[in-house]
C-alpha cells in the first residue's frame, strides 16, 4: 500500500537534494569565475608592466642614437666650416 505522507517526504528530500546541488554548483562556477577573472587581471598587469620596459627600452635606445648622430653632426659641421668661423655659433 502506498504511503502519501512517506512519497511526500521523499519527494521533499529530492527537491531538497537538488535544489541544493544546484545552488552549490552555481556557487562553484561563480568562485571559478572570479578565480580566472583574478589571474586574467593579474596577467594583463605582468604585461603591461613587460611593456612599459620594452618601451622604456627602445626609447633610451633610440635617445642615445639621437645623441650620437649630434655629436657626429656637430663634429662634421666643425670639420667643414670655414677656417675663419671655427668654434662660432650661428
Amino acid at each position: 500500500m502506498e504511503n502519501p505522507a512517506l512519497i511526500t517526504a521523499w519527494a521533499t528530500v529530492a527537491i531538497a537534494l537538488v535544489t541544493g546541488l544546484g545552488a552549490a554548483a552555481t556557487c562553484f562556477l561563480i568562485w571559478r569565475g572570479l578565480l580566472e577573472m583574478r589571474r586574467s587581471s593579474d596577467q594583463r598587469a605582468e604585461d603591461r608592466k613587460a611593456a612599459t620596459e620594452e618601451l622604456k627600452t627602445w626609447r633610451d635606445a633610440d635617445l642615445r642614437r639621437h645623441d650620437e648622430a649630434m655629436t657626429a653632426l656637430r663634429e662634421l659641421i666643425q670639420r667643414s666650416a670655414p677656417p675663419g668661423n671655427l668654434g662660432q655659433a650661428d
